[in-house]
Formats: C-alpha cells, sequence, structure tokens
C-alpha cells in the first residue's frame, strides 16, 4: 500500500505529464534522500499502476503514457484515494471504540499494513483527534493509547466521518457491532414501541436510535440519572430495552433504560422546560442582537427567525447539559457556502460562552448558521433605491424614472427632486441620486452621485446597470485593498500547522500589526473549528480586536501539507480589524468559490502572477 508521500509523487509526474524528472528533483520535491525516492517509484509500480513510472536512460523518469491514459491514472489514483481514507476511517474506529490497548504489530496484521504506513495513518488520526481532546499517543513495551473523557471520545467517533469521502459511513461500522439479524430485530421493536404510543417515526430517528444504543451498549458512560428527561420517555425507553432482552437474550440493565430515554426523550419532544425557557430566550436574544449588529441586518425584526431559533436552540442546549454530541452531516458544506455567516456566528458564540457557561460545537453553530442564512434570504435586499433630480423639468423626470424602472427590475425610483430641494432632502433609505446635470450640494457619503443624459443613451444604461449590480453584489475596490498589506509566503518544504503559526505570529509582530496573543486567539479559533473551507484552501484568523493594523498573509505550497485532516495549498491568514471587517466578509466570499483547478493553478504560480490573479478574483 502506498502511502501520501507517494500519492504526492504520482500527482507530480501529473503535473508534469511532458517532462522528465530526475531522482534529484524528485527528491527535493519530496524532501526525501534520492534512496528513498526511488524506493517510491518501486512502490507506486507495485501498488497502482504496473510499470506506471519509467525511466529514460539520459533522460530521467515520466509517466508511461504509452501504456496508460492521463484518464486511466488519475481514476486509479482516485480509487486508491478513496481506499485510503476508508482505511483512516476503520483505523480511527478500531482504535476509539474498543477500550482494549492494541499494539503496533496488532494493527500492522490487522490491516496489511507496513510499519511506516501505520505510523503515517495514526500521525493523521494524532492530528484530527486533537480537535476533539482525545489524544493519541504510542507507549513503549505497552502499545497505543487513547485518552479522553468518554464524551470526548464518543464525539470523535461520530464525526469520523470527516476523515471519508461520502462513500465511507461510521454508522455502517456501528451497526456491524452487532450481528445483523439483531439490528432488524431492534429497529422492528423500536417501531412496535414509538407507534404504541401514536409517536410517528422515520427511517432516519430509527437509524439514530440505534446508533446510539449500540454506543450505550459498547461503551462506558457516565451517570444514568443526570440523562434524565422526561418520565413518559423512561416508561418507553424500559419497555423497548425489556422487549430487547426478551427477544434477544440480552442483558441490559436499568442503566441503559435511563440513558436511552434521553434520546427517546430528545427526538420526540419528550421534555419539559422550566427555568432552562428563561435562559433560552436571554440567549437567543443575545444571539440576534449581536449578529445583527455585527451584519447590518435587522434580524430582531424577523419573527420567523426567532421561533425557528427558540425551538432549535431548545433541544441544543439539552444536549448541551447532557455533553451529549450530535454529528450535523452538513458542517463542511454549510462553512463553504457560507463561511462570513459562520465566522461571525463563532466569534459571537465564543463571547457568549464566557458569560453564559455554555459552549456550542462548530455542528451547533453550523445548524445555528442555517436559520441565519435563511433569514438573508427572505430579507434580502433585492431593490436598489434611487432619486431623480432632472433640471429639464417634471415631464423628463417622469421619462427616466420610466425608463429606470424598465431598465432592471431591482430599481426603485423612489423620489423625483427638482435642483433646490436637494439642500434640505433626507436621504434616509436611498442608494443612488441620479443627475442631469453637475451638483454643488452635499449628500451623505452612503448615497452614490450619478449622472446622465436626459434621455438615457446606451453609455448610461451601461452605467446605471453597472451600479446596480454592485449595490446588489457589493465587491472590495483596488483603493479598499491598498490599505491592506498583503504577503506573499512560498512554502519550499513541508509545513506543519504549528510551524505556520510560528510564522504568521513572527511576521505580523515584526509588521507591528496584532498584540502578542493574537497568535494564541487564532490557535484557539482553530481547535474549536477548523477553518478549512474546502478544495485545498484554508482561512486562520483570531480575535480581531487584538488586530493593530489589517493584514493578509497567504502561504501558499504547490504539493499541499497537512491541515489536521485536511490536505491544503493555500492558507489565507486574514489578521483583520474591526474597522475593516466589510472586507472580511468579501475576501471569504470569493475564496470559498475557488475549485480544485483553480487552487492548483494560483498555488504555481510566482508571487506577482499570484498578487495580480488573487486581486481579480476579489474584485470581481
Amino acid at each position: 500500500m502506498m502511502i501520501d508521500r507517494q500519492l504526492k509523487l504520482v500527482q507530480l509526474f501529473l503535473n508534469n505529464q511532458s517532462s522528465y524528472l530526475t531522482s534529484d528533483e524528485i527528491a527535493t520535491y519530496l524532501n526525501v534522500s534520492n534512496r528513498t525516492a526511488r524506493n517510491d517509484i518501486k512502490i507506486v509500480n507495485m501498488s497502482l499502476l504496473a510499470e506506471l513510472i519509467i525511466s529514460v536512460k539520459a533522460k530521467g523518469y515520466t509517466l508511461n503514457t504509452a501504456r496508460y491514459t492521463i484518464e486511466d491514472i488519475e481514476a486509479a489514483l482516485q480509487r486508491f484515494s478513496l481506499q485510503d481514507s476508508n482505511h483512516l476511517v476503520q483505523l480511527g474506529y478500531r482504535l476509539l471504540m474498543h477500550h482494549t490497548i492494541v499494539t503496533l504489530t496488532d494493527l500492522e496484521q490487522q490491516f496489511c499494513f507496513t510499519k511506516r504506513e501505520l505510523l503515517d495513518y495514526l500521525e493523521r488520526l494524532r492530528m484530527w483527534c486533537d480537535k476533539f481532546e482525545v489524544d493519541i499517543h504510542i507507549k513503549k513495551r505497552k502499545g497505543i493509547i487513547v485518552e479522553g473523557s468518554e464524551t470526548a471520545i464518543n464525539n470523535a467517533i461520530l464525526h469520523l466521518n470527516q476523515l471519508a469521502t461520502q462513500h465511507v459511513r461510521v454508522e455502517d461500522l456501528i451497526l456491524n457491532e452487532l450481528p445483523e439479524a439483531h439490528v432488524c430485530t431492534i429497529r422492528q421493536i423500536f417501531k412496535t414501541n414509538l407507534q404504541a404510543e401514536q409517536l410517528s417515526t422515520s427511517d432516519i430517528q430509527i437509524e439514530q436510535l440505534m446508533i446510539h444504543l449500540i454506543l450505550i451498549m459498547k461503551r462506558h458512560q457516565s451517570n444514568a440519572q443526570s440523562w434524565h428527561l422526561n418520565e413518559e420517555a423512561l416508561v418507553i425507553s424500559r419497555g423497548i430495552i425489556e422487549e430487547i432482552n426478551h427477544r434477544l437474550g440480552y442483558d441490559l440493565n436499568d442503566d441503559t433504560s435511563q440513558l436511552f430515554s434521553f434520546f427517546i426523550g430528545y427526538h420526540f419532544n419528550k421534555f419539559e422546560l422550566t427555568f432552562e425557557k428563561l435562559f433560552i430566550d436571554s440567549y437567543i436574544q443575545q444571539l440576534i442582537l449581536k449578529m445583527e449588529a455585527k451584519m447590518h441586518i435587522p434580524f430582531s425584526q424577523d419573527v420567523i427567525l426567532k421561533d425557528n431559533l427558540t425551538e432549535h436552540f431548545s433541544r441544543t442546549y439539552l444536549r448541551i447539559i447532557k455533553e451529549v454530541y450530535m454529528n450535523n452531516p452538513l458542517t463542511s458544506e454549510i462553512k463553504t457556502l457560507y463561511p462570513y455567516v459562520f465566522n461571525v456566528l463563532f466569534d459571537i458564540v465564543q463571547t457568549l460562552s464566557q458569560r453564559a457557561d455554555i459552549t456550542l460545537s462548530e455542528d451547533e453553530i453550523a445548524f445555528l448558521t442555517i436559520h441565519f442564512q435563511a433569514s438573508i434570504d427572505r430579507n434580502e435586499v433585492t431593490r436598489v433605491h434611487m432619486v431623480i433630480c432632472c433640471y429639464y423639468g417634471l415631464g423628463i423626470s417622469q421619462l427616466l424614472e420610466t425608463k429606470l424602472t424598465t431598465l432592471n427590475r431591482h430599481i426603485k425610483v423612489q423620489d423625483t427632486l427638482q435642483y433646490d430641494d436637494l439642500a434640505t432632502y433626507s436621504f434616509e433609505g436611498v442608494d443612488v441620486l441620479v443627475m442631469t446635470h453637475d451638483i454643488d450640494v452635499e449628500v451623505p457619503s452612503y448615497v452614490d452621485v450619478i449622472k446622465i443624459s436626459p434621455l438615457l443613451s446606451e453609455k448610461d444604461q451601461h452605467q446605471i446597470q453597472s451600479l446596480v449590480k454592485q449595490k446588489l453584489n457589493p465587491t472590495i475596490t483596488s483603493h479598499d485593498m491598498s490599505s491592506i498589506p498583503i504577503k506573499v509566503i512560498t512554502a519550499k518544504s513541508y509545513q506543519s500547522l504549528p510551524e505556520l503559526f510560528d510564522r504568521a505570529h513572527d511576521i505580523l509582530m515584526a509588521c507591528h500589526a496584532v498584540q502578542e496573543d493574537y497568535i494564541h486567539t487564532a490557535l484557539l479559533r482553530e481547535k474549536a473549528s477548523s477553518t478549512y473551507i474546502g478544495h485545498g484552501v484554508t482561512m486562520p484568523h483570531g480575535d480581531p480586536d487584538k488586530v493593530l493594523k489589517s493584514h493578509v498573509l497567504i502561504f501558499k505550497h504547490s504539493e499541499g501539507f497537512y491541515w489536521q485532516e485536511h490536505e491544503v495549498k493555500l492558507v489565507f491568514f486574514l489578521a483583520i480589524t474591526p474597522q475593516d471587517i466589510h472586507m472580511n466578509k468579501q475576501l471569504m466570499h470569493v475564496l470559498a468559490q475557488l475549485d480544485d483547478s483553480a487552487v492548483e493553478h494560483l498555488s504555481r504560480l510566482d508571487e506577482v502572477a499570484f498578487k495580480q490573479e488573487i486581486f481579480g478574483l476579489i474584485q470581481g
């Protein structure tokens, strides 16, 4: 089996299809010895495709395109990558799910790994587990030790899907802990007992109940009494556990019933909120007001948002106080699609946690992101409000109004004025002042002034359309960005996440851009929720209040390195002050649109060309 370095080797040849590479060039690229580079080629030829990389005398190594098409090679690489993620999930599951200490030799035999392959997988797992406060390490004469609270380990187990593609589900591994016939019987017991209580169920709910029951059965849990939510849920749970014991010969005790009753109560709203409701209402109110202040969107006027958040957070609060974690399968996608909303929410939730002593995971924040994004979509500003001031009188003003509203459905003409009215006119809610002549009257800075001909020429129409597009989809101008220093750092060799943060700290401190503890806040932010947004791009950032002057550091690594469980090629370190936060929104939005091919292209550009392309993307 190949390891990650050898996958990079194949990708190197794919990126240089028409070239010959010497063993010295390959060794430099992989940061290994010449001998190791030649050995890696042998392993690729044995493990991926026979004679894939061939040696041509006096030229070097190249792909065997006489035997394989590029499509064949890419397909083989994709299949192997899928297999690689399968192994990573299965190894993680083996270590986290079972309490027994296992040796390296045991795992080598069980998974048919070489020692080097196993150590490579263990290092990737260790980096990933760190964000769940679970430590994986090797002790001499003992084996591989997994340390962490039961809650933290269970949380990591439920999130193992993060290490794999959509084709691998940790849920299937958990279900395989019991014989298939037993799983079918227990599913039927769930349905029968819940239907008897007139509770409608879905297949997804039944699977979730099954998953949590198996985790209760197979892993040690905290005090069962502390999980009790509702007497009715406990009665239902006891009936289910009693029938399972009777039909399958199990010996599940009342602690299991107590623990499982939480999930009955949670899924089917069998719980009561008393004094907790006061806290929930207060928390939601603070959350909405802080989001409104940060994003300048009237969330407090959205009744639907408040009702939806209250209903959702009531259930969230129950999970948190019982230390029960749920996997949100859409978290990564939500962070990619709505990076700015997610990150603003994250910062606000962190602030609230210091006062309320309640911490939300990135899964919970992703759920909240959807509610706020839905509110944004409901109340999206789809109108550009214009006022016309025409020197030529009412007739021309009315003609212009008709032409403008016909030109673009987003235009709303709010008023038509005479020149003498300008000085005293209130421009509240106005986006654009349309003039047919020059003016010497001051208007508010937030109002754009545009001069056109009285009959709206074709050139004027293009000018208006461009302005409307800019108003509806604001971008950062070159003037905005000119005040923010951007430094591009091309990594010549492998860099780990801690090394990169240390480098960022040194650069920002040398520029007097941040306070001493800024990088520490960025590290804490990264540990709590990865800033990876997909396609080899990540956007780390710390507390904006500790930024003295906005800077953007871009770390570029054409071959990639691991950022927790993900491989990244572009790291955009956004040290942005609160005053420049509007630029943060546009930066995050643009970077989230980059796909694999764009990232691959950008990572290989020189600094000048790279900056030009990035500026072009940001400015639309």
